[in-house]
C-alpha cells in the first residue's frame, strides 16, 4: 500500500501561510557563498510588524512580539496527531519557493522521532506529493547525522552528511538541503561529533563541523520543543555553535517560563513569537484527531499492600518499607540495580535506575520523593491478565467493525506499555515470559470467540482470524531500547517494521500476499513522542508509568486519524481511542478534558464581547440574552457556565460554544458508549430508498471530452512555463597570496543550463497516473507541440515538467467539466452496508461515530430510524429532533455510506434521507438533504459544490429511470420543513 497526503487541508494550510507572511516586505539579501542561505534583514521593522498582524488573531494572552537576540524565534502550536511533520516539511517548500531559503537544520528530541521524520522525507509518496500533487518541481535531499557506532584508530573522517549539507549549493533551484540531527549529537564536548576541530581533512576550509554549518545561515526546525527548553544544552547551542537566522518550533507542548509554576494556565508557557495555535480543543471538536475513552479496573486483591519511601542515605541507598492494611511489618535497604522484588513478588522486574537526594526512579519510569507510596495491587499477575483481556476485547469490538462494517477495510493495531523487558522477550534464563505467555493463551481465546460470532457475510475476517489462529507469534511484535543493540535477526525485523515499517503495519498483506496479522505491539515507554501509527486504537499501560506529564502526550501515540486499506486517510467519521490504565489513574479522564479546556481561554465564563456578539447574531439586546440564559440556569450572575448544564446549553446555545465538546474525552468505568439501535420498523419503511442509493454507478465522461484532449493536452503544453531548464551554478575560488600568506578569494561564478531529463516513457507514465489522460494522447500532444514549435529539447523532458503539467491539467479538469458527464448503473450486485446485510435484512445497531460525534438527551420520534440523537452539527440536531407531519421515516445517512463518484476524483455521500407521503397520502416523495451549517453558498469550498453538483446530476439519473429522488441542499437559514412543502409544491 502507499500513505495518500492530504492536500490543502485548512488547519495544515494556515500555519504555512502564517510562517510565509512572516517575511513579506522583509529585505533579503543574495547569498555571497554558493553554499549558504540568502540573508534576512532580521532587523526590518516589516518583521515586527508582519508578526504583530498575524497574532492579532490570537487570544490576548498569546500575543507579543519578542525582540531579535541571535535568531528570530518564530512558533507554531499544533496538537500530537495534527500533521506537524507534513507541516514543517510543507514549510520548507514554502520558504524555498518563495524566498530562496534551501538550508534547514531538523532538531528532534529522540531516536525515534529520527527515525519517522527520515522515514517522511525520504519516502517516495511523500516526495511525489510536493513535487506532483502540490506542484512545487523541487525535491528534498535530506541527511541523517549519525552517531559513529564503530570508531577507527587513525585518520578520522569530517562527517560526511555535513559535508554534503554545506557544500549543497543554495542557487539550484531544485534542491533543499535538510540535516536531520537528535538532540544527544548537539552537545559540545571534547571528541563531541560536531563539536572537534581535529578531523583529517574539513569542507569549504572548516574543519569543526558546528562553524561549517554556522556558515550556511540555515533556518532550524525544533520537533517537540518541550524537549528543548532554552536553558537546557542542546538548545544552547543551536542558538551560539550553529547560531541560524531562524529557529522555528512545531510543538504541542511548549516548555514553561523560567521559574513558572508547572500547574498554572498556559500563559506561562516559553512562547517566542506564537504565530498559530491549534490546540487541543480544536482539534477534538474539528474531528481532527480522535477522541480517547478511558478505562480501568478497580483493584483485585483489596488487600490494601503498598509499599513506602522512608529515607534515603547519601544517594547511595533507600529504606523501604512495606505496608499490610496500612499496618508496619518489615523495612528493607535497597541500593541502585536492586529488585523490588526483595520486598514483594508482585514487583518482579522492576529495579532501582537512580537514586537522588529525596527521590528515587525505578526502572519503569515511576520517580517517587522521600514519603511516598506505591499500591501493590496494580502489580500483580492476575490485574494485569485482566487489563490485558480487556484490552482484546475493546480491540476485537473496533477491529470487527473496521473490517467488516465500512465501505473500506482499516487495518486496526495495538499499543501495550510494559516496564519488564524479560517479560515479553524470550531469554535463555529460565524464568518465563508471562506477559508473552498471557497474552498468547488470551488471543487464542479471544480470537476463537469472535469466530463463533461471526455471520455468514464476514468470510473474508473469519479468513483474517483463522490466519491469526495458525500463526499466534506473528500477530505481535515488541520494541525495546536494548533492541538497538541486539544482534538477533527476528528482534531486528520486529525493530525495523515498528520504527521504519509504518506501511507494513497498515497492510492486510505481506509482500509475497499471506496475510498480515501484525496489529499488537509491546514497548517500554520507549515509542514516545515522535512515533505514531494513525491505525493504533487501543493503548493499555499494563504498569502505570506514574507519569504527571502532559495526559496529551501519552494518549498521543494513538491520535491520529486513520487510513483505509489503500493510504486513505479517514477523516468525514468520528473514531476513538481506547485507552486502558489501572486503578491509580481513574481520574484519567478528568485529567485529561482539564488540561484540553485549560489551554483555551474562556472555557468556562462567557465574556461581555461574546455575549453582545451572540445577541446581535440572534438580533435581541444584551440584557435579555444575559436574563434568558440566567433565568435558565445556564449561567451564573458572574456569567460563569453551569457544569451541570454545560452540555443543554451549548446544544441550545452554539453560538457559545467554548472548550472540548461533549463525548470527546469517556469515561468508560463511569458510562461505557454504547452503539446506536437501528429501528426495524423505520427501516422497513426506508429500506426501498437505501436500496436504490446504493446501487454502485460508474462515472463517464462524454466522448466530447475524450475528442477534445488532444487539444487540451496541447493548450496545457503550450502554457508559458510548463517546459524548464534546470540551472547549475558553479562557485570560483582563486589561490592567492596576501604578502604574508596563501588565502583564498571569492570569484564571480558562471550558471549554466544543464541537462537533467527522465527517459520519454517514465515522462508519460508519470503524467498519465497522475490524470488518467492516455498515454497516447499525451504522447500525442507532445508531437502536435514539436511540429508546431519545433524540436523539443530533450533537458525539458524532466520532472518538474511533468510536475507542472499535472498541475495544470487538475486546474482544468476541476473547472470545466461539471455537466460534462453522465452515469451508468453498475452491474455489481450490492452487497451488505452500513445500514443492512447482504441478504437485506437490517443490522441490529451501529457504532455511534458513523451518525455523529455528539450525543443529545432524549428520545427521537418514532419516524426516525434510530433509536438516539447522535449529530455533528447545531442544523443536524435541529432536523432530527423536527418531528415533521408529512414525514413517514427518515434518518442520518452513515458517514462515507454511499459512494457516488464525482468529477474531483473521490466520492461523495450526502447526510440525510427522508421518506414524505403525498398530499393525497401515498408515500412516493423521496428525498436526499445536504446539509451545510454555513449561511450561504459562498462559503462552500469549491471542491464541496462540484461533489453536490455530481450527485445532482446521479439522482436526476435515478428519477429519469422511473425512481423519483429529490436533492437539496440545506443552509443554515432554512429549516428541513420549509424544503420539504417546496418538493410537495
Amino acid at each position: 500500500m502507499e500513505l495518500i497526503l492530504d492536500r490543502g487541508l485548512s488547519h495544515q494550510q494556515k500555519p504555512i501561510d502564517l510562517i510565509s507572511d512572516v517575511f513579506k516586505g522583509v529585505q533579503i539579501d543574495s547569498p555571497t557563498r554558493y553554499f549558504e542561505n540568502p540573508t534576512i534583514s532580521l532587523f526590518d521593522n516589516n518583521i515586527k510588524k508582519n508578526i504583530n498582524e498575524i497574532q492579532k488573531k490570537l487570544p490576548p494572552l498569546y500575543r507579543g512580539f519578542t525582540p531579535v537576540d541571535k535568531s528570530l524565534n518564530l512558533d507554531i502550536k499544533m496538537e500530537t496527531g495534527t500533521g506537524k511533520t507534513y507541516v514543517y516539511t510543507h514549510m520548507m517548500y514554502e520558504l524555498h519557493k518563495k524566498y530562496g531559503i534551501n538550508k534547514f537544520i531538523i532538531a528532534v528530541p529522540s531516536l525515534a522521532i529520527k527515525a519517522g521524520t527520515a522515514n517522511f522525507l525520504k519516502d517516495e509518496y511523500s516526495k511525489r506529493h510536493f513535487r506532483d500533487v502540490n506542484g512545487y518541481g523541487t525535491e528534498i535531499e535530506v541527511g541523517v547525522l549519525e552517531s559513529p557506532k564503530n570508531k577507527k584508530k587513525g585518520r578520522s573522517y569530517f562527517p560526511s552528511v555535513v559535508s554534503e549539507f554545506v557544500r549543497g549549493s543554495s542557487q539550484n533551484s531544485n534542491k533543499i538541503h535538510v540535516l536531520l540531527v537528535n538532540m544527544q549529537l548537539l552537545v559540545v564536548r571534547k571528541n563531541g561529533l560536531l563539536s572537534r576541530d581535529d578531523y583529517d581533512y574539513g569542507t569549504e576550509g572548516f574543519y569543526r563541523p558546528f562553524d561549517a554549518l554556522k556558515a550556511t545561515k540555515p533556518f532550524v526546525i525544533i520537533d517537540e520543543p518541550h524537549r528543548f527548553s532554552r536553558d537546557q544544552k542542546a538548545y544552547k547551542v543551536i542558538e551560539n555553535e550553529i547560531n541560524p537566522q531562524s529557529i522555528i518550533r512545531y510543538g504541542a507542548t511548549f516548555p514553561n517560563k523560567a521559574g513558572s509554576n508547572k500547574n498554572k494556565s498556559t500563559h506561562t508557557k516559553d512562547y517566542q513569537n506564537l504565530l498559530y495555535d491549534l490546540n487541543a480543543c480544536d482539534s477534538f471538536n474539528l474531528n481532527l484527531i480522535k477522541g480517547v475513552t478511558k478505562e480501568h479496573f478497580d483493584p483485585v486483591s483489596k488487600s490494601a499492600e503498598k509499599i513506602k519511601i522512608m529515607s534515603i542515605k547519601n544517594k547511595e541507598s533507600i529504606n523501604i518499607q512495606f505496608l499490610k492494611k496500612n499496618h508496619k511489618t518489615k523495612t528493607s535497604t535497597l541500593k541502585k540495580g536492586d529488585s523490588l522484588s526483595i520486598i514483594h513478588e508482585a514487583f518482579e522486574g522492576i529495579t532501582i535506575d537512580g537514586i537522588g537526594k529525596s527521590y528515587v526512579v525505578f526502572s519503569n519510569g515511576i520517580e517517587k520523593q522521600v514519603g511516598e507510596e506505591l499500591d501493590v495491587d496494580i502489580y500483580m499477575t492476575s490485574y494485569q491478565e485482566q487489563m490485558m483481556r480487556l484490552a482484546l476485547d475493546r480491540h476485537f469490538e473496533t477491529e470487527r467493525i473496521n473490517f467488516s462494517e465500512r465501505n473500506f477495510k482499516i487495518k486496526t493495531l495495538a499499543l501495550f506499555f510494559i516496564d519488564d523487558i524479560t517479560s515479553y522477550r524470550e531469554s535463555d534464563e529460565e524464568k518465563k515470559p508471562y506477559i508473552l505467555e498471557t497474552f498468547e493463551k488470551l488471543l487464542i481465546e479471544r480470537i476463537e470467540k469472535e469466530l463463533s460470532k461471526l455471520t455468514e457475510y464476514e468470510q473474508e475476517y473469519k479468513s483474517y482470524l483463522e490466519a491469526s489462529l495458525d500463526d499466534i507469534s506473528a500477530c505481535h511484535a515488541g520494541y525495546f531500547s536494548r533492541d538497538n543493540n541486539d544482534s538477533d535477526e527476528a528482534i531486528g525485523q520486529q525493530v525495523q517494521t515498528i520504527l521504519y515499517g509504518k506501511k507494513q503495519l497498515l497492510s492486510f498483506k505481506n509482500e509475497d500476499g499471506t496475510p498480515n496479522t501484525l496489529r499488537f505491539l509491546f514497548s517500554k515507554w520507549t515509542l514516545k513522542e515522535g512515533w505514531d501509527n494513525p491505525n493504533v486504537f487501543t493503548i493499555t499501560k499494563l504498569r502505570s508509568s506514574g507519569s504527571e506529564n502532559s495526559k496529551l502526550q501519552e494518549v498521543g501515540r494513538g491520535l491520529r486519524l486513520p487510513v483505509d486499506e489503500n493510504g486513505n486517510r479517514i477523516s468525514n467519521e468520528e473514531f476513538f481511542l481506547n485507552y486502558i490504565v489501572d486503578f491509580t489513574e481513574s481520574e484519567f479522564a478528568k485529567k485529561l478534558i482539564a488540561q484540553i479546556n485549560g489551554e483555551i481561554s474562556q472555557g468556562s465564563i462567557i465574556t461581555e464581547e461574546h455575549l453582545a456578539e451572540v445577541a446581535k447574531s440572534l438580533g435581541v439586546s444584551t440584557d435579555d440574552l444575559f436574563d434568558e440564559l440566567y433565568d435558565k440556569n445556564y449561567i451564573d450572575r458572574k456569567m460563569n457556565i453551569s457544569l451541570e448544564k454545560r452540555e443543554e446549553f451549548f446544544i441550545n446555545y452554539p453560538e457559545f460554544s467554548k472548550g472540548l465538546a461533549t463525548g470527546k474525552v469517556r469515561d468508560s468505568n463511569k458510562k461505557r458508549v454504547k452503539p446506536v439501535k437501528i429501528r426495524k420498523g423505520a427501516y422497513d419503511e426506508i429500506k426501498d430508498l437505501w436500496e436504490r442509493v446504493n446501487q454502485r454507478y460508474l462515472l463517464y465522461f462524454e466522448k466530447e471530452v475524450d475528442q477534445e484532449m488532444d487539444e487540451i493536452v496541447l493548450s496545457i503544453l503550450e502554457e508559458p512555463g510548463v517546459f524548464t531548464d534546470m540551472v547549475m551554478t558553479s562557485s570560483r575560488e582563486v589561490i592567492e597570496s596576501d604578502g604574508h600568506s596563501m588565502t583564498t578569494g571569492n570569484k564571480t561564478g558562471v550558471q549554466y543550463i544543464i541537462s537533467n531529463s527522465i527517459p520519454y516513457n517514465e515522462f508519460l507514465k508519470r503524467i498519465m497516473k497522475s490524470t488518467n489522460i492516455p498515454i497516447v494522447k499525451i504522447h500525442q500532444g507532445m508531437c502536435e507541440y514539436v511540429k508546431r514549435h519545433g524540436d523539443l529539447a530533450e533537458k525539458y523532458i524532466n520532472e518538474n515538467t511533468a510536475s507542472i503539467f499535472i498541475q495544470k491539467f487538475n486546474e482544468w479538469r476541476n473547472s470545466n467539466l461539471q455537466g460534462r458527464f453522465h452515469y451508468t448503473k453498475s452491474n455489481t450486485p450490492v452487497k451488505s452496508t452500513a445500514l443492512s446485510y447482504s441478504d437485506g435484512t437490517p443490522r441490529e445497531a451501529i457504532s455511534q461515530g458513523r451518525i455523529g460525534n455528539k450525543i443529545a438527551p432524549g428520545s427521537p420520534s418514532s419516524k426516525y430510524l434510530y433509536d438516539t440523537f447522535a449529530f455533528d452539527s447545531p442544523l443536524e440536531y435541529k432536523n432530527m429532533a423536527s418531528d415533521i407531519e408529512e414525514v413517514i421515516v427518515y434518518g442520518k445517512i452513515p458517514n462515507n455510506s454511499i459512494a457516488i463518484p464525482t468529477i474531483t476524483g473521490g466520492m461523495y455521500s450526502p447526510d440525510f434521507m427522508y421518506v414524505v407521503k403525498k398530499p393525497t397520502g401515498e408515500k412516493e416523495i423521496n428525498i436526499i438533504v445536504e446539509t451545510k451549517d454555513v449561511e450561504d453558498k459562498n462559503s462552500l469550498r469549491k471542491v464541496e459544490s462540484a461533489k453536490m453538483e455530481s450527485a445532482r446530476v446521479l439522482f436526476d439519473l435515478l428519477s429519469e429511470e422511473g425512481y423519483k429522488v429529490h436533492f437539496h441542499d440545506q443552509l443554515k437559514n432554512k429549516q428541513m420543513a420549509q424544503i420539504i412543502r417546496e418538493v410537495l409544491k
